[in-house]
């Protein structure tokens, strides 16, 4: 998939393997996400999205599964008339309760510094240390969307 999507006339992004940008002038006309056989494929104009669609079924069997609604667990949701994109993990965090019976806790509601990372070693203790290692992939996941 690289060498076709270099052929095309893609950069791959250094920040994030999964990511292929396509510019004009200057300007970002397509940008792809893929993720072992699925695609996610995104501009600002639809004729480069069907052209680059085109290009792909010479080379690949391809299923057009619509306008964007789920990409790995994250359900997406847009409001056109306000140019506004929703992106939502309820549905990860949801399966993460349920997972660890989790169900009848109260939730809470917290104010965090907006871009802050946590990590594991800023713990204070030594509790967050004895949480299972699937715990913290969840939690992991849930706070890095």
């Amino acid at each position: 998939m690289y060498e076709v999507l270099i052929k095309f006339g893609f950069i791959h992004a250094f920040a994030n393997d999964c990511l292929y940008i396509k510019c004009y002038k200057g300007k970002i006309i397509l940008l792809i996400l893929v993720y072992v056989d699925n695609m996610t494929i995104t501009g600002p104009n639809e004729y480069h999205i069907i052209s680059f669609k085109l290009f792909l079924d010479e080379d690949f069997e391809i299923t057009d599964l619509g306008e964007l609604k789920h990409i790995l667990g994250v359900l997406v949701a847009r409001d056109c008339s306000r140019c506004l994109i929703y992106l939502s993990q309820i549905a990860h965090i949801q399966h993460t309760i349920t997972c660890f019976g989790l169900e009848d806790l109260t939730p809470v509601s917290i104010s965090l510094a907006v871009k802050l990372n946590l990590t594991l070693s800023q713990s204070s203790t030594t509790e967050a240390k004895n949480i299972p290692s699937r715990i913290m992939q969840m939690i992991f996941i849930i706070c890095h969307w």
